[in-house]
């Protein structure tokens, strides 16, 4: 399973960093964010320009890591991203004003991008025996998605509590360092590309049919740039976050306005965060007996079916079909594409590859904007909701006819 015991601890690790750093960033932010405005006299304008710079140096620096986890080695890497999240955190608990706040919440874009599933995806491939590669990197996955539940409840009970908002920062903070701290304890160089690397990697799928697949071949992120699988995936990260994006931002506005109540709005936004982590999960065990591809076009069609359900949720009903399925559209992408990434180009450069791949997300942050407008446009925001279902449903048409670029191109080098 694992190739030690020093490996199994740190895939723990990874997967209490992952939870953490979802948590405490994009899960939480819009939790703290109102006490931040009624203490420091922002606009929502002003303060929506945090979820921008956090989303934005995500995915600029999800390119970043691959070159810092080849160049820095995994100790560098980790240490320096650990870092990055906790000068974030320390600097958001001080803040007195907004150039201070932009820094913060940059940092934590940047910090995350450099710990997420970019690097973690590569360590754990070199970790973990092929034949439950696809589902340990789903358990990982899960528990992004598990501090996507958790972080909103731990904000606003800490809140509710009568506690400081700048405590909240300053905890996320101290956690952040003595993660890292255990993270680097358990770190070996031996992991990325030393023998017990090799050894985890030795079965394939020709030696053991249960093993999970990965491409025959190594790509280099150059051909990888000219198969279409590239931009499939890239197209169906960009959709997923641009949904998810704008749905963390608008929904509960969107379907209170619909004439369901506040708290069930947000009743709806945790179902969807359940939803979404239970698709990761699930997509670990499902990949043994479907292709990841199939997955991919699953959660996509979810995605066109979750997004016309939000325009039109005038009923209770309608509302939680929104949750459940933009959820599992979220997660399950997430999950399938990251597989995808592997069982295309290979593991070998999948860091660069799906650090490339995450520059589509960078889009996503137009999503709040454009669905803003349209709000503004049309006293709703039902119709770029739609536009946004109907874009995701093309591509799952799309991804019907783009095959694994090792199958289709039979003269291609065999490793």
């Amino acid at each position: 399973m694992f190739v030690s015991k020093r490996a199994a601890g740190l895939y723990i690790l990874l997967c209490l960093i992952f939870f953490h750093i979802t948590a405490a960033t994009f899960a939480s932010l819009g939790v703290v964010l109102p006490a931040m405005i009624a203490e420091l006299q922002w606009s929502w304008t002003q303060a929506g320009f945090g979820f921008t710079a956090l989303a934005l140096f995500t995915g600029l620096f999800s390119p970043v890591a691959a070159e810092s986890l080849k160049k820095l080695g995994l100790r560098g890497n980790y240490a320096a991203g650990g870092a990055a999240m906790a000068a974030g955190f320390f600097l958001l608990g001080a803040a007195a004003a907004l150039p201070a706040y932009l820094v913060a919440t940059s940092l934590l874009g940047a910090g995350f991008a450099l710990l997420a599933n970019v690097p973690s995806t590569y360590v754990i491939a070199q970790t973990v025996s092929a034949r439950r590669r696809n589902f340990f990197i789903g358990a990982y996955l899960a528990a992004g998605g598990a501090g996507g539940v958790a972080g909103p409840l731990m904000a606003h009970s800490l809140l509710e509590g009568g506690e400081d908002w700048r405590l909240y920062w300053r905890l996320a903070a101290l956690l952040m360092l003595m993660l890292v701290a255990a993270f680097l304890f358990f770190a070996d160089s031996r992991f990325l590309g030393g023998r017990e690397a090799r050894n985890a990697g030795a079965q394939t799928p020709e030696d053991d049919p249960r093993a999970d697949r990965a491409a025959p071949h190594d790509w280099t992120l150059k051909e990888a740039l000219c198969a279409p699988g590239f931009y499939l995936i890239g197209a169906a990260l960009m959709a997923a976050y641009f949904c998810g994006v704008s749905v963390s931002s608008w929904a509960v506005t969107h379907l209170t306005g619909l004439g369901l109540s506040a708290g069930f709005a947000s009743a709806m936004l945790s179902l969807h965060a359940a939803s979404n982590a239970l698709a990761r999960a699930a997509g670990g065990v499902a990949v043994k007996r479907f292709r990841a591809r199939y997955l991919l076009i699953s959660g996509l069609a979810a995605e066109a079916v979750g997004m016309i359900a939000l325009s039109f949720a005038y009923d209770s009903n309608i509302a939680v079909i929104f949750a459940l399925f933009e959820g599992y559209a979220f997660g399950m992408i997430l999950f399938a594409t990251t597989v995808l990434a592997i069982e295309y180009f290979g593991i070998k450069n999948s860091p660069a590859i799906l650090g490339a791949m995450n520059l589509f997300a960078t889009v996503a942050m137009l999503g709040p904007v454009l669905t803003g407008l349209t709000g503004d446009a049309f006293g709703s925001f039902s119709p770029i909701f739609i536009i946004y279902g109907t874009g995701a449903g093309l591509l799952a048409l799309l991804a019907l006819f783009v095959h694994n670029p090792n199958e289709t191109i039979p003269s291609r080098k065999q490793g």
